[in-house]
């Protein structure tokens, strides 16, 4: 048995991925990717990137998970840094007032 040769790796700009999300919209996927050829597993992950809620699944896009992780670190610092000040503000208060029961 002779091996199927694999095609080599094509390059499509992000103008022609769009387009061709438009066009799974209009046609379906699987009759975009028989006109555009290009498989489905392929068109999928450029809708899916482009509409992330397109597939009804509610996922989010990388660069949205991206943003929230970025958010959520900052506001993680931000709360560490709150806790300190409260740790130390409680400390010389509670000092305070056993120094005044003395």
């Amino acid at each position: 048995m002779e091996k199927k040769q694999r095609r080599p790796r094509r390059k499509f700009s992000d103008e022609f991925k769009l387009e061709a999300v438009e066009l799974i919209e209009k046609i379906g996927i699987t009759k975009a990717g028989q006109e555009l050829d290009i498989d489905l597993s392929t068109l999928r992950s450029w809708r899916n990137k482009q509409k992330p809620n397109a597939a009804g699944r509610g996922k989010k896009s990388y660069a949205e998970l991206e943003r929230e992780v970025r958010r959520l670190a900052k506001e993680n610092g931000y709360l560490k840094e709150i806790s300190k000040v409260l740790k130390k503000s409680t400390a010389i208060f509670s000092s305070d007032h056993m120094g005044n029961l003395k």
